[in-house]
């Protein structure tokens, strides 16, 4: 930010009429205007190189950052209303957009969030600070305040008669109430709510409750759900209850809008003595929810609070990682079945933890992809494989392809064929001998637009491939758009390809279809030698597995290739 930039960044921030933040990755603060000043009564210089965190309550941090972050990783971009307060005490209702600046190289990522107030537009109790509601404004529901009441009340009820009660947290997918909100318009937004809300009060007894928590996450309170394992039961089959109620699409015009959603359940007195405590332990049996795929429910257990700890502390450390330098690129040979001579090799990322030590990918990576972290350590991915291409290259070492994963969210940034392309220049590698790896998940959502960028990446001549097929939703017809040169089979359908005869014939068909496509074959996750047999049958073009060789570091496959080793 520099010379001109720098100019030019502080006449557009001094003249919006909205108050303008740039956060950098961590959320400390690096630029404030005049705007969100005299709106906050906070001085610029009383806020620069402070964590935005500082100048939100608790209370409302607790119930929006969470949506927040999920619709900034995932979509780069969140959108709703929050009140704080300014430095004077007073209510202060304003209306966020946050935005993530994606740069083209490393791992650096800003925000910049635009707040207008909508002071003027509230009635006395939506101006109340959000922990002194009791009414929600949009759904009418009792807040997080009221609901800890009554399932205080309950609880004290359910100890003398020796039941127990149960607490549910359901988090609607925020990512489509996004979506919702930024192409319907937010009235539609408050539609789909209430009728959320509405589907939720008929699945309950009168002596049931349920509430609004935050943006995009209700709790339920069950007074009386039996003991024992009869409470169990008797939760969850209200959970199942819920998720028949939520699976017929909203109409919001003339347009059906799924539900999709995730609960987490505790039950008193179990899992906590205490209205708060079992609260907090419903909202980490959500987290464990959302990791295991749209509509379902799970239950409480302690195994999930030491889970979550091991997890945060994971989390910590690979923000750091990059910085470190303990991340390193293992390469996995990829050999001619027709020659036996390498041909290619597949980059995968390793973690080596300098207390911790090898840190398996299975563990970080979908760490990473939850919290945004893939799009840096993808580019680093794609960075350092470039250069190691070029090392072989100057070497003189027999030219070989270089694979490289691509990530769903990282394919998505508009910014893929210009990093590559850069990095082409930078490095010098031939275009030809750069292999992108792009799953069938990253291409099915939209795929004018995925056309358009692997048409673009392909004019630069660097070569595409399919990874994984078999296990998304690809079709012939999809793939006949796409302009990719290889097809690799998931490493699932080679397993029990010699006792399984529908997996042959699985693997028969797939290798056929790619060959009527012009497309090599590659076949992963090759071990024995009669896998092998069946792969040269099937005229697969190349194999890659510990059947040749594990992922090495760069200088052991350096020497398989000075050494000239074939299969």
């Amino acid at each position: 930010m520099q010379g001109i930039d720098e100019r030019l960044i502080k006449v557009i921030l001094e003249n919006s009429q909205e108050g303008v933040l740039l956060l950098d990755r961590r959320g400390n603060i690096l630029k404030v205007n005049q705007s969100f000043s005299l709106m906050s009564g906070y001085r610029a210089k009383e806020m620069l190189g402070r964590n935005i965190r500082r100048f939100t309550t608790a209370e409302s941090n607790a119930e929006f950052i969470d949506d927040a972050i999920e619709g900034l990783w995932q979509d780069g971009f969140w959108q709703g209303e929050i009140t704080q307060k300014k430095k004077n005490n007073e209510s202060l209702h304003v209306f966020l957009r946050l935005s993530a600046v994606l740069p083209a190289r490393g791992s650096i990522r800003f925000f910049v969030v635009q707040i207008t107030e909508v002071a003027d537009q509230l009635n006395e109790q939506e101006l109340a600070p959000r922990d002194k509601l009791t009414t929600d404004p949009v759904t009418g529901l009792p807040t997080k305040g009221l609901l800890l009441d009554r399932i205080q009340q309950a609880i004290s009820q359910a100890e003398r008669q020796h039941h127990s009660v149960g607490v549910l947290y359901l988090g609607l997918d925020g990512a489509r109430v996004n979506m919702i909100n930024s192409s319907l318009g937010r009235d539609k937004g408050d539609l789909f709510l209430k009728e959320v809300t509405v589907r939720l009060k008929k699945c309950l007894r009168t002596s049931d409750s349920v509430a609004r928590i935050s943006a995009t996450t209700f709790g339920l309170m069950l007074a009386d759900v039996s003991d024992g394992v009869g409470a169990v039961r008797n939760a969850g089959v209200v959970a199942r209850k819920i998720y028949e109620s939520l699976s017929e699409p909203i109409m919001l015009g003339e347009r059906e809008i799924d539900v999709t959603a995730h609960m987490g359940m505790t039950l008193y007195p179990q899992d906590g003595a205490h209205a708060d405590e079992l609260i907090k332990n419903a909202e980490t049996a959500l987290a464990f929810a959302r990791k295991k795929g749209l509509n379902n429910y799970q239950f409480f257990s302690t195994e999930m609070t030491e889970t979550a700890r091991k997890r945060f502390e994971l989390e910590g450390n690979l923000r750091l990682a990059i910085d470190r330098k303990e991340l390193c690129l293992y390469y996995q040979p990829q050999v001619c079945l027709e020659t036996g001579k390498v041909i290619g090799a597949e980059g995968l990322i390793r973690w080596i933890h300098p207390e911790l030590g090898m840190i398996s990918p299975g563990e970080f990576i979908p760490i990473a992809e939850e919290t945004g972290l893939i799009v840096p350590i993808g580019s680093w991915v794609l960075k350092t494989a470039c250069y190691q291409l070029a090392e072989w290259q100057k070497k003189g070492l027999p030219p070989i392809r270089m694979g490289v994963n691509i990530s769903a969210m990282q394919f998505k940034r508009n910014d893929l064929a210009k990093q590559v392309k850069e990095l082409l220049d930078e490095t010098g590698i031939d275009p030809s001998m750069l292999d992108l790896e792009i799953t069938e998940s990253a291409i099915i959502s939209d795929v004018q637009k995925t056309v358009e960028t692997l048409n673009q990446i392909s004019d630069l001549g660097v070569k595409l491939s399919i990874d994984d097929f078999g296990t998304g939703y690809s079709s012939l017809s999809q793939l006949r758009q796409f302009p990719f040169k290889t097809l690799k089979i998931d490493r699932s359908f080679i397993r029990d390809i010699t006792s399984n005869s529908n997996a042959a014939a699985i693997v028969s068909a797939i290798i056929a279809m790619a060959h009527s496509l012009n497309q090599t074959v590659i076949v992963e996750g090759l071990e024995t030698e009669d896998q092998l047999t069946i792969m040269r049958e099937l005229h697969a073009n190349e194999i890659q597995g510990f059947l040749f060789s594990a992922a090495v570091p760069a200088d052991q496959l350096t020497k398989m290739l000075q050494d000239n080793k074939k299969l």
